[in-house]
């Protein structure tokens, strides 16, 4: 990857979730995204948005050596509003992201893409992840109610793994019909509730429907560990044993994602712990392992004190191994990036 070789040789902290809006395009983002609703406006004004230095600033304080930048759930309506092309708007910014960090030494991002601009914007997938600095793909946990196991995201893996990248998927806005029939009405249960329903169903349907299963190379990372999804495991054998049961009596044959337990699934991909407290993270350690664990401070929309410093608090909480907490700061990030971050440090 061209023009990465100044990037640091240390042993930090890698945080797999933050977000950042490049010059040019970020200022116009911000202000179209900060008048969708009062909390928005208030994070939008926070400068680590566009600005580097004061990223940096805070990544010193947390010990942070490397931060991913990805998407975030308005970002691609956000380049929408701007009219003209989607697939040109999100290459620009992608190019944009790139340049500014191409003279970065702390930060490597995940390139956005529209999973519904046909052709031209795989095209453009593929260009982009050639970019200094881009090192993964930023996709959201659905659109408007259609999760990552339906086909039309195939194209976008296929690049992935072309590419042998990851592919980052932070949790959407939430459908307007979910909306209506949860009552959600509220910001604080659209994103609270809300993402971890997102994530969860996405993980659960991309199991049902043999998305991991068609795609065991491609390297997957969920937000908030996965919403509610690990604390499914029990659940999950409950109706394991039934569908066995049910297909006993009919002479049918089980279903193939049935076969196997949700744990194993869930340690087939990698988990941030953003806002998990230890207790959560204690859960998801028994049921997967701590081998796809890692950090995910997602500052500048999260605090910076509830972000990477909660995170590695609660898990010094945990009576866990020397090598679980290395594993969790900074290891299990490396295995998810791959070699063209690996490499690097």
């Amino acid at each position: 990857m061209s023009g990465d070789g100044n990037l640091p040789a240390a042993s930090g902290l890698i945080d797999c979730h933050t977000h950042y809006m490049p010059a040019g395009l970020g200022d116009q983002l911000r202000e179209r995204l900060a008048g969708q609703f009062p909390l928005q406006r208030m994070v939008m004004a926070r400068p680590a948005w566009r600005d580097l230095a004061v990223h940096e600033e805070l990544m010193d304080r947390a010990n942070v050596e490397l931060a991913v930048i990805i998407g975030m759930s308005a970002l691609v309506e956000g380049l929408r509003a701007l009219g003209g092309s989607l697939n040109e708007s999100i290459e620009a910014y992608n190019r944009a992201l790139s340049a500014e960090l191409a003279g970065s030494r702390r930060f490597v991002a995940a390139a956005l893409v529209d999973p519904f601009g046909g052709k031209e914007a795989i095209a453009q997938l593929d260009r982009s992840l050639s970019l200094s600095h881009v090192v993964a793909v930023s996709l959201l946990a659905s659109y408007d109610g259609v999760a990552l196991d339906d086909p039309i995201f195939e194209p976008v893996f296929d690049v992935a793994r072309h590419h042998d990248v990851p592919v980052m998927v932070h949790p959407s806005s939430v459908a307007k019909s979910w909306v209506e029939t949860l009552r959600l009405e509220r910001h604080f249960l659209q994103s609270g509730f809300g993402f971890f329903l997102d994530d969860s169903l996405c993980i659960f349907r991309m199991i049902v429907n043999g998305t991991f299963d068609k795609y065991p190379d491609v390297r997957f990372m969920f937000c908030q560990l996965g919403g509610v999804a690990p604390f499914c495991c029990g659940r999950w054998e409950t109706h394991r044993d039934n569908a066995r049961t049910l297909n006993r009596d009919l002479g049918t044959a089980i279903p193939a994602f049935f076969e196997l337990p949700l744990g194993h699934y869930l340690s087939r991909i990698w988990l941030d712990m953003h806002t998990q407290d230890r207790h959560a993270l204690e859960l998801v350690i028994a049921e997967t392992g701590d081998k796809g664990i890692v950090l995910g401070g997602d500052h500048p929309w999260t605090s910076f004190e509830r972000g990477i410093p909660y995170s590695v608090a609660e898990l010094t909480a945990l009576d866990r191994p020397a090598e679980t907490k290395r594993n969790i700061e900074r290891n299990n990030a490396l295995d998810l990036l791959g070699e063209r971050v690996r490499s690097l440090l």
